[in-house]
């Protein structure tokens, strides 16, 4: 089950290749029943950065909102753990019960691969933002900035996978994409609920 150096390399570039429009990115990716389940554990190299990525936004919270309660730094790290897990299963559950009514269930081992590679991959620009920022490089209002950047490319990437994978056009592959983040929105709320006590 684990990843050999040729699917990785072939994976990472079929993601630049559909970041650039083109449609041949689709063949770099293992779309077999086996490539599909081997595409989750992709969770485990995303979650260092993510977690990373969550302890520079915390910094820079408390950087502005110094009045924050003790112990809530640890409770959100770990809620955000929670929400990654939930999310990273709570899609392609959701989205594979939508998707013959949303007449895309041949597309969809398909598009579930090239989304866990894609996510693998978009993280990491964020991921680079947040370790310089935690180095001391650049303040808060840097980070936000470079942040705000390296999302922007991280949502159109999204949309070219999507766009590409599912063989669709802009408004649904913007309203995949769209699903996919409102999704997460409510997985971290609940996340903070449950940590907060309910």
């Amino acid at each position: 089950m684990m990843f050999s150096g040729a699917e990785i390399r072939n994976s990472v570039l079929g993601v630049w290749f559909l970041f650039k429009g083109n449609r041949e990115g689709l063949r770099g990716f293992d779309v077999s029943f086996a490539g599909f389940w081997r595409s989750f554990l992709l969770v485990v190299p995303i979650a260092a950065p993510y977690l990373l990525i969550t302890s520079a936004q915390l910094d820079v919270y408390l950087e502005e909102m110094a009045d924050m309660p003790a112990g809530g730094v640890d409770l959100s790290l770990v809620a955000t753990l929670l929400m990654l897990a939930l999310n990273w299963v709570a899609f392609p559950l959701v989205l594979a019960v939508l998707a013959a009514p949303l007449g895309i269930g041949n597309q969809f081992v398909r598009y579930i691969v090239v989304r866990n590679w894609v996510e693998m991959v978009a993280i990491m620009p964020v991921g680079v933002v947040a370790l310089i920022y935690k180095a001391g490089v650049f303040n808060s209002e840097g980070f936000a900035f470079l942040t705000l950047f390296a999302t922007g490319m991280t949502f159109f990437l999204r949309f070219r996978a999507a766009q590409i994978a599912l063989e669709t056009g802009i408004a649904f592959a913007a309203g995949i994409v769209a699903f996919d983040t409102m999704l997460s929105v409510v997985m971290e709320m609940l996340a903070a609920r449950v940590f907060a006590g309910g």
